[in-house]
C-alpha cells in the first residue's frame, strides 16, 4: 500500500491537541469539521481523536462529502505504543 496520499486529521479540541498530537496531522475540531472541509487535504483521511467516537462523526461527514476515508478507534493514548512520531511543541512538528 502507498501511503504517501495519506492524511491524518485530528478532530479533538484544542486543549486537548496542545498536550501532543501525531507530527503532520492536519487540526479541525469535529464540531467545525462540516465548514472547513476544504482544509482537509486530498488522499486518503484517517481521522482519529481520544477515543474514537469524534472520529467516527467526523469520519462520515467526511464520507458524506466523498472523501475515502478511515476512523481510527483506538485512544490517541495508543498512537505513541503503535510508533507514531507524537509531538508536544509546534517546534517538534516542523522537524
Amino acid at each position: 500500500r502507498d501511503d504517501a496520499d495519506l492524511v491524518v486529521v485530528d478532530v479533538r479540541r484544542d486543549a486537548e491537541r496542545a498536550q501532543g498530537w501525531i507530527r503532520g496531522s492536519v487540526h479541525v475540531p469535529v464540531h467545525e469539521i462540516h465548514r472547513r472541509l476544504d482544509e482537509v487535504p486530498a488522499g486518503t483521511v484517517w481521522v482519529h481523536c481520544a477515543g474514537g467516537m469524534r472520529a467516527a462523526v467526523a469520519a462520515s461527514v467526511l464520507d458524506a462529502a466523498g472523501r475515502e476515508v478511515v476512523a481510527v478507534d483506538d485512544g490517541f493514548a495508543a498512537a505513541a505504543a503503535a510508533g507514531l512520531p507524537v509531538v508536544t511543541s509546534p517546534d517538534a512538528d516542523a522537524a
